[in-house]
C-alpha cells in the first residue's frame, strides 16, 4: 500500500503495527502532533513544518521532514524501524514545548507526567480565556458559595444551552431567507 505525500512523492504506507519501541514512539509523536492540531484550530502540522519548527529552535539543521515521518509511521523508507539517537528524540520533543523530549518518548512514567502537566496549562488557558469575559467573570462570582448541588445544576444548564445555542447557529441563514 501507499501513501501521497504533500510534497507529490508516494511512499510505502506505515505498517499497522510496527514493533514495540518504535510503536511507543509513533504513537506518542501521533499524540503530539493531535494536541499541537487541536492548539490550532484542527489542523496538523506538517512534517516540514515541524522539521522548521525544530531547527529554528536548534539553530541549526538537527532534523529532517523525513525523519519525522519516519519516527510518525514507525518504519523507514526501507521497511526498517526507525533507531534514533537520544539527540534526534530531544529536539523532536523541544518541537513540541517538552524541554526533556528524549525522556518522554523513552520513559513512559515521564510520558505521564508531561502529558498530566499538558493538561493542566490547557486547562489554565481555556480559564485565562473564558475570564476574559465579563460575562463569565460574573456568572463565577454570582456562583461561587452555591451548594455543590447547585453548582451541578448551573452546570447542566450551562451545557445545555451551549447545545441550543449551536444548534441555532447552525441553522441561522441555512433554515429561512430571513436567518430565523
Amino acid at each position: 500500500m501507499r501513501e501521497h505525500e504533500p510534497d507529490g512523492t508516494d511512499r510505502p504506507a506505515a505498517p499497522v503495527h510496527p514493533p514495540g519501541r518504535a510503536r511507543a514512539i509513533a504513537d506518542k509523536i501521533d499524540h503530539l502532533i493531535s494536541r499541537d492540531a487541536a492548539r490550532t484550530g484542527g489542523r496538523a502540522p506538517t512534517y516540514r513544518e515541524l522539521a522548521d519548527r525544530i531547527n529554528t529552535l536548534a539553530g541549526r539543521d538537527v532534523i529532517s521532514k523525513d525523519t519525522i515521518r519516519n519516527l510518525h509511521h514507525g518504519v523507514t523508507q526501507k521497511g526498517q524501524s526507525p533507531n534514533p539517537t537520544v539527540d534526534t528524540l530531544d529536539w523532536l520533543g523541544r518541537g513540541f514545548g517538552i524541554r526533556q523530549g528524549a525522556a518522554y518518548f523513552l520513559d513512559d512514567r515521564g510520558t505521564a507526567e508531561v502529558d498530566e502537566q499538558i493538561d493542566r496549562l490547557d486547562t489554565f488557558g481555556d480559564l485565562r480565556q473564558a475570564l476574559g469575559n465579563s460575562g463569565v467573570v460574573s456568572l463565577v462570582k454570582r456562583a461561587s458559595g452555591l451548594s455543590d448541588h447547585s453548582l451541578n445544576m448551573l452546570l447542566v444548564l450551562a451545557e445545555r444551552l451551549k447545545t441550543l445555542e449551536d444548534g441555532a447557529s447552525e441553522t441561522d441563514g441555512a433554515g429561512t431567507p430571513d436567518g430565523n
